[in-house]
């Protein structure tokens, strides 16, 4: 039985904080940095990799992903769904595009602005249209990458087909990472820290089932180990199994591949905590998926159902922007 993914993410994590370089980054924050080495891989067929040494918002989880399959790349449909983990980078967009001071991060002032940034946002379309848009982010990259005629090409579906074809082949990837939009990324969002993911269509088939594996390794060029790995890597074991589903595959190996894995010298307390329950751990959940589901982009977030979650307390950080 391989190592469990929660095991492998306290270790790192602790490595982090040992090891890491401190470091001074784009954020101001600053942080503990382990380029390069760290990875770790989620058997799918042994345990649903979401940890249970502090809580983790499934429904967040869920929200986004359904977000980044349509294609959306506007914050009004994450703040309809209670989700909040993209709010920082449109909100203060907007005070700057408005010619408004932006106050202290979490302060009083911050907190009501933002408050009423984000009931704009669900009240008034045209408002969200124009100050919700976070830029060609994830959603347009992999359902509407612009090709060299011009023209979008969905990388979610050709994935898809590819699987489909069951020919074995190296170039099922889907890449969010597109140099020529950098830059309008970054007014309003961020560009994507999960760059890619390439999908392997194995011919070895499930004893039981009979249904042909499929793995998928994912490079992450930037991992915000407190808060955003623990997202990342439940999230993107949702996208493995689904795309087995559409495709009539077993899930297998999910190989999940960092550049730049970082704790913030502002989590560092909240990273140790996590630490004090690594010999704690509940069991891990399991996945179930709505069967009906025939295509990727058909998911949303009730089509994902987690059982069984049971875990630590959640523990509060900031995030660095």
């Amino acid at each position: 039985m391989a190592e469990r993914g929660e095991i492998q993410y306290l270790n790192i994590a602790e490595k982090i904080l040992e090891e890491g370089e401190p470091t001074d980054d784009r954020t101001g924050v600053g942080t503990y940095d382990y380029f390069g080495e760290p990875q770790m891989s989620y058997d799918l067929r042994e345990e649903f990799p979401l940890l249970t040494s502090k809580f983790v918002a499934t429904k967040a989880v869920r929200t986004e992903l359904a977000w980044m399959l349509h294609g959306d790349t506007n914050l009004r449909y994450l703040a309809e769904q209670g989700n909040h983990i993209w709010d920082e980078w449109p909100f203060v967009s907007y005070l700057r595009r408005n010619d408004i001071p932006v106050p202290e991060q979490g302060s009083g002032e911050w907190d009501a602005l933002k408050s009423d940034y984000l009931k704009r946002i669900l009240a008034d379309k045209a408002f969200a249209d124009t100050y919700g848009e976070l830029g060609p982010v994830y959603g347009h990259q992999w359902r509407a990458w612009q090709g060299y005629d011009g023209q979008p090409i969905d990388q979610l579906r050709t994935a898809q087909a590819q699987i489909r074809a069951g020919k074995a082949s190296r170039r099922v990837i889907v890449s969010a990472w597109n140099v020529g939009n950098l830059e309008a990324m970054t007014e309003a969002g961020l560009p994507p820290c999960h760059t890619l993911f390439q999908f392997n269509a194995s011919n070895v088939a499930d004893p039981e089932t009979g249904k042909k594996y499929l793995d998928m390794k994912m490079y992450q060029r930037s991992a915000d180990w407190f808060l955003g790995v623990p997202f990342n890597m439940a999230q993107y074991a949702m996208l493995l199994s689904a795309m087995a589903q559409v495709t009539d595959r077993m899930p297998r190996k999910f190989y999940h591949t960092f550049g730049s894995a970082h704790v913030y010298k502002n989590h560092e307390e909240q990273v140790r905590e996590q630490l004090s329950r690594r010999n704690q751990l509940y069991a891990a959940p399991r996945l179930e998926l709505n069967p009906d589901v025939r295509d990727i982009a058909d998911f949303d977030a009730d089509d994902f159902r987690i059982i069984g979650y049971e875990h630590h307390p959640s523990i509060k950080a900031q995030v660095a922007i």
